[in-house]
């Protein structure tokens, strides 16, 4: 396993090794690559990089460093993933999903969906990408690309992340709440407050943990994954922003925008293990 982390203010990405969690290289990017979402295939040693400041979808080589192919698709794109051969990017200027073809950068479709698309995750084995909007999530079928159903909310959606074994959809908002849905019937199940500014949310089904980063209170709130009950918090001294975990679950992977670097703790009892610097505004984590 590696560890690759995005830099966002200077435009580079870096690689960490595995379990010493040292820098192996900084992968400098171009003067108009402003890395934040990204993501990875393994097997063809490939990287796919959407630039929100020019609107273009960048392939890194991640063997030689190098840019290899670009297609332009303009405006704002944001989080981007890669499903069965298929890239698909938000793009919050004209609200839709694109979705291309990974090995030749045509286009497939185009998905009108609400407003202000930003994350979105993937339940692959149905066959699914949820979408939060500012308004509304919104459930596509990768396989029809058409909008399968969705459900308007009071609440302004920021990122999802799906909980696989429960089926169910967790929701960080603009406005302080842990939203929680159920994936078939499109339905609030609970509303999880007392957060600032949640961003990024991760399981550890080995602890029965959830870990949520709120930018806002610069820490990582532990929640009971059965109960969803407050069990505890880390506090980051920083600006917490990306997570990840690790594929044993033992490690938990903080990105801290204000110190520039990337903190590692111990699910077992929240201790930092190790903080390695990073470039300038660390942001998504990806354990590949």
């Amino acid at each position: 396993m590696k560890v690759y982390i995005s830099n966002y203010l200077s435009k580079s990405i870096s690689v960490l090794s595995y379990p010493k969690f040292e820098v192996e290289k900084q992968i400098d990017l171009d003067d108009n690559i402003n890395p934040h979402h990204f993501c990875i295939d393994k097997e063809k040693n490939l990287m796919y990089i959407p630039s929100s400041s020019d609107g273009i979808l960048y392939v890194l080589d991640i063997t030689t460093n190098n840019i290899i192919e670009s297609v332009s698709i303009g405006g704002n794109l944001n989080q981007i993933g890669l499903c069965k051969g298929e890239l698909f990017i938000s793009n919050e200027d004209s609200n839709s999903i694109y979705i291309l073809d990974q090995d030749t950068l045509n286009p497939i479709a185009v998905i009108g969906v609400d407003e202000m698309p930003h994350g979105f995750d993937f339940n692959e084995s149905e066959n699914k990408l949820y979408v939060s909007c500012i308004n509304s999530i919104v459930c596509i079928d990768t396989l029809s690309k058409c909008i399968d159903r969705k459900i308007d909310t009071d609440f302004k959606a920021w990122h999802v992340k799906i909980d696989k074994k429960k089926r169910e959809i967790y929701t960080s908002t603009l406005d302080g709440k842990l939203v929680i849905l159920d994936e078939m019937k499109m339905k609030v199940i609970s509303i999880i407050e007392d957060f600032l500014l949640p961003v990024e949310v991760c399981f550890s089904y080995s602890a029965k943990k959830i870990y949520v980063a709120d930018l806002g209170y610069k820490h990582i709130k532990i929640l009971d994954y059965d109960t969803g009950s407050y069990l505890d918090c880390i506090n980051v001294e920083g600006n917490p922003q990306g997570l990840a975990i690790s594929k044993d679950e033992k490690l938990l992977l903080v990105s801290d925008t204000q110190k520039n670097s990337i903190k590692i703790y111990n699910t077992n009892n929240n201790e930092l293990i190790k903080e390695v610097k990073t470039g300038k505004e660390p942001t998504t984590i990806l354990c590949v």
